[in-house]
This record gives C-alpha cells, sequence and structure tokens, in this order.
C-alpha cells in the first residue's frame, strides 16, 4: 500500500460517490479494509473508507431481513435476528468464514463487492436470493444473482444494504463447506433453499461455489427436485445430478475431481438436513 497518497473519510453517501467519481480507477472504496490490506493494486492512488457512513445496522422488516453493508461479519454472526432466520442458517454460515479476527474486520458489502470465487457469504446469499442495494448517483435495487453477472463493475458502486427475503414457513435451507484446515480457504461450498409442500419439494435454489468459480446455481438440480418427494432416492439424483453437471477444475486447492466427490457429499449432506427438519 505504499502507492497510496489521500485517504477520505465521507460522511455522506452522495459525498463518497463524488470521491469515487473524481478518483476514478485509482480510487478504491473500502469497508472492513481486509481486500485492501491484502490485495491492494499498486495504481491505487485514493483509499475512500465507508466507516462515517449509516450502513451499520441489522433490522428485520416486513420485506425481510435487511443487512447493512457495514456490518461485519461478527456482528451479523452474533445478531438475534440472524440466528432467528431460516434455523440459523446464515450463522452457521458464518461461523465458518475465516479467523474470528478477520470476521471482525470485514464487512457484508466488502463479502459482496470483492467476488471472490470461494466466498461462502456470496453463495449461501445467491441460495436465499438476497437483494443488493446499491447507489451509482441513485439507489437501486437488485438480485445479487443479477449482480454477480456483472461482477466487473460492483465495485465500482456503493452497496448500502442487503436485504434477505422473509420465508414463509414451509422453506427451509442448508449450508456446506468443505476445508482442509478450520480457518484455510474452502474446496467447495453447497447451498440449498428449498420450499416444500409436505415431504414435496415444490421449488428450490441450489448453488455450488469454489469450483474454483465463484458462486452459481444449478438449475439441473432445482429442476430434478420440482415436484418431486424428499426421499433417499431423490436425493441420491440430485447426487449423480452434480457429479455430472458441475463445470469443475484443478487449482492449487483441490482436483477437479476432488471436488466432484465433495460436491456430492454436500448436496447429499444439505438435502438430507432439511428432509430431517421436514420429517420433525
Amino acid at each position: 500500500m505504499t502507492s497510496v497518497q489521500t485517504y477520505q473519510r465521507p460522511s455522506s453517501i452522495e459525498e463518497a460517490w463524488s470521491l469515487l467519481n473524481d478518483g476514478g480507477k485509482s480510487a478504491k472504496l473500502v469497508g472492513g479494509g481486509v481486500d485492501v490490506a491484502l490485495f491492494a493494486p499498486p495504481e491505487i492512488l485514493t483509499l475512500i473508507d465507508l466507516a462515517l457512513l449509516p450502513t451499520r445496522s441489522i433490522e428485520l422488516r416486513s420485506d425481510g431481513l435487511a443487512i447493512g453493508a457495514g456490518v461485519t461479519l461478527t456482528d451479523l454472526l452474533e445478531s438475534p435476528l440472524a440466528a432467528a432466520y431460516l434455523d440459523g442458517v446464515v450463522v452457521t454460515m458464518l461461523r465458518q468464514v475465516a479467523a474470528p479476527l478477520l470476521r471482525n474486520a470485514a464487512t457484508v458489502g466488502g463479502a459482496l463487492a470483492s467476488t471472490h470465487p470461494w466466498s461462502d457469504v456470496i453463495t449461501l446469499f445467491l441460495a436465499l436470493d438476497a437483494q443488493v442495494t446499491q447507489y451509482s448517483g441513485q439507489l437501486q435495487t437488485s438480485s445479487l444473482e443479477n449482480l454477480m453477472e456483472q461482477r466487473g463493475t460492483i465495485d465500482r458502486t456503493i452497496i448500502t444494504e442487503v436485504l434477505l427475503p422473509i420465508p414463509a414457513d414451509d422453506v427451509y435451507a442448508s449450508f456446506e463447506k468443505f476445508v482442509r484446515t478450520g480457518f484455510d480457504i474452502g474446496m467447495l461450498n453447497c447451498a440449498c433453499r428449498l420450499t416444500m409442500n409436505g415431504d414435496r419439494c415444490e421449488s428450490g435454489r441450489i448453488v455450488f461455489g469454489g469450483t474454483p468459480d465463484i458462486g452459481h446455481r444449478l438449475e439441473a438440480i432445482e429442476r430434478a427436485l420440482a415436484g418431486a418427494r424428499l426421499d433417499d432416492a431423490t436425493i441420491d439424483s440430485a447426487a449423480q445430478l452434480a457429479r455430472q453437471a458441475l463445470a469443475l477444475r484443478d487449482d492449487v486447492r483441490a482436483s477437479a475431481e476432488y471436488r466432484r466427490v465433495l460436491a456430492v457429499a454436500g448436496i447429499r449432506r444439505c438435502l438430507m438436513r432439511i428432509a430431517q427438519r421436514v420429517g420433525e
């Protein structure tokens, strides 16, 4: 970070947006500062610290669980509102993200803007159909799924809030991650969100991340689950679809073949947990 010449702390989102525009590609937004400290490119001359913006709240509203972009992962992990959301699936995921000291600094907005392919937050929030509000001269809200398709520009807007929709009583979710050590970057992650009608699945969102690409839906499994009874045969079929349909590659963390084994185990564990909850 020896190239940084200017450090700004705007007090309003409008001021932050003006500074980002004025700085162009040499300016970078700072949430918790984790990525800036680890991966700041040498061309960055100006840092724009968003800590003074009013984006640190967690609220349960009529339309969902609203999480400010400045909320740290620890803030969210320790929130009773997050613990109560869909049987605590958000808290379950966050306990597996990085180490406590990094969670104390990393923010929800930063976790989405960084678009790391191994991100656990992105994988689960995609499965939960998260909606993201951004400011780029004016506030606009779109699905996280759409934003991930345009992730080359997401760091040039200011994320203000993430909304997790209020689930109906017949909605269930589960998350699974595979790591070598407790604080290591994951080799693969998987999240499922199903809408059930009795023991039958009406619809679902199935997301895999760290493949090693960024989290994305596996629609072949979603189609196979629609209308099916969530029993052992259906779960076995979904696992085989994951083996066949998921695009996987080798990298320094795992081979494609090993990831294929993990994908089968991941979808099986997620669906079995949901089936158990439905049975209860």
